[in-house]
Order: C-alpha cells, then sequence, then structure tokens
C-alpha cells in the first residue's frame, strides 16, 4: 500500500484530522493505558464505517476499533499492512523519540488509505485523557463498546 506524501504534514481537510478531533479522549485513553502497561508504541484506529465526501461530524457516529500496538511490534505490524519500506524508518525514529505524557503516535486506517500522526500540543495530554475516560466510564460505554476489549 502507497502512502499519500502529505500523510506526516495532517493536511487540513482531510477527515482523518476531524476523526482524530472527535475521538481525541478515547485515542489519549489508549495511548495512556498502552504507555504505562507496554511502553513506547503507536495507537492504530481501524474505521469500519465507509467516511462519505461528507460528514458531519457532530452528528454522524463513525464505528471504529483501536488497539496499541507496541514499540516493538511495528515493525512488523507494517509489514503486514504492506506500506512502502520508506514508511517505516521514520515512523520507528518517532516511536523511539516521542514523549508520551505530551504527545501521541496515530495510524488511521479506513476509505482504503492510511494516514499516519504525530499529535503534539494536543490541548490535552494523554494521562488526562485517561482521566477522563475512567472517570466518566459509563458515558464512553454506549459510544465507544470497542474500548472494552482494547484495555
Amino acid at each position: 500500500m502507497r502512502m499519500r506524501n502529505e500523510v506526516w504534514q495532517g493536511s487540513f481537510g482531510y477527515w482523518q484530522n476531524q476523526f482524530i478531533h472527535h475521538n481525541i479522549l478515547s485515542i489519549g485513553h489508549l495511548a495512556w493505558s498502552g504507555h504505562t502497561n507496554q511502553g513506547r508504541g503507536m495507537v492504530v484506529c481501524q474505521v469500519i464505517d465507509v467516511i462519505p465526501s461528507f460528514i458531519d461530524w457532530s452528528v454522524d457516529a463513525v464505528t471504529f476499533d483501536q488497539t496499541f500496538v507496541s514499540q516493538g511490534q511495528v515493525a512488523r505490524y507494517l509489514q503486514a499492512l504492506e506500506l512502502t519500506q520508506d514508511v517505516a524508518p521514520a515512523l520507528l525514529k518517532a516511536i523511539a523519540t516521542y514523549d508520551p505524557t505530551k504527545t501521541i503516535v496515530v495510524l488511521v486506517m479506513g476509505n482504503g488509505e492510511v494516514d499516519i500522526n504525530l499529535l503534539q500540543d494536543l490541548a490535552i495530554e494523554p494521562a488526562d485523557c485517561y482521566a477522563q475516560v475512567q472517570q466518566r466510564w459509563s458515558e464512553f460505554q454506549p459510544n465507544f463498546p470497542h474500548l472494552k476489549s482494547h484495555l
């Protein structure tokens, strides 16, 4: 699978950015949980629904699964996705050097696309995402049933 050139740029207007924005609490929750239990790694979000060209993120729900891939498993995971060879070194370097208290490495798959982001300067840090989701767990169950099996 070939990635777009702008994959590391987080280009404005792509649905992946809105997806991340609307799911940052669950992404941050998993990032922190994964980091505290497995060390460095990345959050992978597999969007199950087809994202239409126009989606109202404030109304439309998007079904997705998410998992945490530890640093030691990332290379094998990327091979399974058949990503081009030039992607792995940059991603592995980002995972080896990111600050897990302030940054999240996230790979979003959906609509036949793979988008990788290094989320920095977050409005809410991963540990705070984790705390908020834990405090409001019942609120997340109807909307995020996928969280149960990956924590």
